[in-house]
């Protein structure tokens, strides 16, 4: 079970109640990419099926290096940012970009409706675009309302955005491995996995 952490974590846990979906909270500078991306690893490993997008690169404080994601499954990759010069402020995210990685995402949808349905979709996070109904927030909404299990992060000043935008459907977990392991083991056994190792 959960209970508030700092005052940030609402949600209350226990086998009876646990919500198919969940966000990972984090600062905003990108540290909890590389824990997701090995409990990820580590859950395929055991046989689980995830489908969804992890960050391969992250934003660059330079803007030398473009910001990508990378398809779990299939290992291709999207640039979803622009270089618009070492002086240029403000968001560099390339919205079509990240609609042409949106494309991972709706396949699941596609794939769910002919019955074939993941063990979790992890998308690399509810951002700025999605506080806006833009980004990947259609997707996000799609995959919750299907009830298919969503992993993603969200950073401490998107999470009122986020809760107003998944209300009582999602979890908020801090970006410790053993709680997101805890909520893992929950979907498991939420859905029957008898394949699955514990």
């Amino acid at each position: 079970m959960m209970l508030a952490i700092n005052g940030m974590f609402r949600s209350v846990r226990s086998m009876d109640m646990v919500l198919p979906a969940a966000a990972v909270l984090h600062k905003g500078d990108g540290e909890g990419d590389a824990l997701l991306a090995s409990i990820i690893q580590q859950y395929q490993q055991q046989g689980w099926c995830i489908q969804g997008l992890l960050t391969e690169q992250g934003k660059d404080m330079t803007s030398k290096k473009p910001m990508a994601l990378r398809d779990i499954q299939s290992g291709e990759v999207f640039v979803i940012s622009q270089y618009r010069g070492r002086d240029a402020r403000g968001c560099s995210l390339d919205l079509g970009g990240l609609s042409e990685a949106g494309k991972v995402l709706r396949n699941v949808l596609n794939d769910a409706e002919n019955g074939s349905v993941p063990d979790l979709v992890f998308i690399n996070r509810f951002g700025h675009g999605e506080t806006q109904g833009k980004g990947l927030s259609s997707e996000f909404a799609e995959l919750i309302s299907a009830g298919i299990p969503v992993l993603t992060l969200v950073s401490e000043k998107y999470l009122d955005a986020w809760q107003t935008f998944a209300g009582e459907l999602a979890e908020i977990l801090p970006l410790e491995r053993e709680v997101i392991e805890g909520w893992l083991h929950d979907i498991q056994k939420l859905n029957c996995h008898p394949n699955k190792s514990d």
